[in-house]
């Protein structure tokens, strides 16, 4: 027996959801394939950007009338310097990943996508797959499985080696937010995020470059966040990923296309993954729509220019300690500067692109602080 599609999506992530979605409501017949079973969690910072909320909305999801919990800027912070900026390009949210995935699968069920949960994809040929052992044919296959996607080997698309790979943890506390913003703590090798998931809860999420270093040990270089969940209670068990900077050779071959982390990866310092990933989802809607993918690979490029660059801004923050002294000590002194780059940071993708002179401007302004 045989099964069909018109889109075949292997993976039932954000991003492989989101793009079953948006083909669905371009009159497309879509199946989603996943070893997995809900609930999907993932180690996550949690942090909804407005681009990311405006195009959930485009998808059909509205998070104003969910159970996302807003926030209204982001804080930077060392030992020595703190940097605050409002978002003003939008609304943003804290919202659990779990929470965020059945949202997904919810309204992916509404327009009748089809879910092959628990199943084996493999022998991808021309013409689709097989599941489970089962033939399964579609006219196009989309790659949504991770940053080790299956779909992007066997089409000759795989993610370039890496650069400089992370490990990031998260868990959720009972407490009460103490702030209105996503706070980003700088720490000897590592940030730590905290983000209000809730009216008495938040996310913590570590990321370093050692697989060793969990939360509660490294709260030791927050002392002021300890001290605020020093008598918290975890709410979840401590889930760890490993994070990356790391772009595909392309994006769409012939009729196979690849979103979220198969095609591009952004270490979860940026916090844009999820905003990238609704992004793709809708310009490679409309490129099956067209059928022409290249219209994907050139909408991918122009949307991922900026993330690339900021993820990399952020990295070199990570790993000189002087560059990070100095940057966050101007972002202090110059709070226009700060709210200027990070409204390029959290805006929508339509909003003007950061510039590679523009980054350069600020190294200068950085080396003078």
């Amino acid at each position: 027996m045989t099964h069909n599609a018109d889109v075949l999506v292997v993976g039932a992530g954000p991003a492989g959801l989101a793009t079953a979605i948006a083909a669905s409501l371009r009159g497309f017949s879509v199946a989603v394939a996943d070893s997995r079973k809900p609930p999907i969690e993932k180690a996550c910072g949690e942090g909804l950007l407005p681009g990311a909320v405006t195009n959930l909305r485009r998808l059909g999801i509205d998070l104003s009338r969910s159970a996302a919990f807003p926030f209204q800027g982001i804080r930077f912070s060392d030992d020595k310097s703190t940097a605050s900026a409002r978002i003003t390009c939008g609304a943003a949210f804290g919202l659990r990943r779990v929470a965020l995935h059945n949202l997904l699968v919810q309204r992916a069920g509404e327009l009748g996508v089809a879910f092959l949960w628990g199943s084996r994809v493999a022998d991808f040929d021309a013409h689709g797959a097989r599941i489970n052992g089962v033939p399964f044919r579609c006219k196009w296959l989309v790659g949504a499985d991770g940053q080790n996607s299956g779909v992007s080997k066997w089409a000759g698309l795989h993610v370039r080696q890496p650069r400089l790979s992370r490990f990031g943890f998260s868990r959720h506390f009972e407490a009460a937010p103490w702030t209105d913003m996503v706070e980003v703590h700088w720490g000897p090798g590592c940030q730590l995020f905290v983000t209000p998931t809730g009216a008495e809860e938040v996310c913590i999420a570590l990321l370093s470059h050692d697989p060793q270093l969990r939360i509660e040990r490294g709260l030791a270089h927050f002392p002021e966040v300890a001290r605020r969940l020093r008598d918290a209670r975890p709410l979840s068990a401590e889930l760890g990923s490993v994070t990356s900077l790391g772009r595909a050779r392309a994006v769409a071959h012939g009729r196979v296309a690849l979103v979220g982390d198969a095609c591009f990866t952004v270490d979860g310092i940026s916090g844009q993954g999820l905003s990238l990933a609704f992004e793709q989802a809708l310009h490679l809607a409309e490129a099956l729509a067209r059928e022409d993918l290249s219209h994907y690979a050139r909408a991918h490029r122009e949307i991922s220019r900026t993330p690339w660059r900021m993820t990399r801004l952020l990295l070199l923050m990570d790993q000189s300690p002087w560059i990070r002294r100095k940057t966050l000590r101007l972002f202090a002194r110059n709070a226009g500067l700060f709210a200027k780059l990070m409204s390029h940071h959290t805006g929508p993708a339509a909003q003007e692109d950061l510039r590679a002179n523009e980054l350069l401007d600020l190294g200068w302004q950085v080396l003078r602080a």
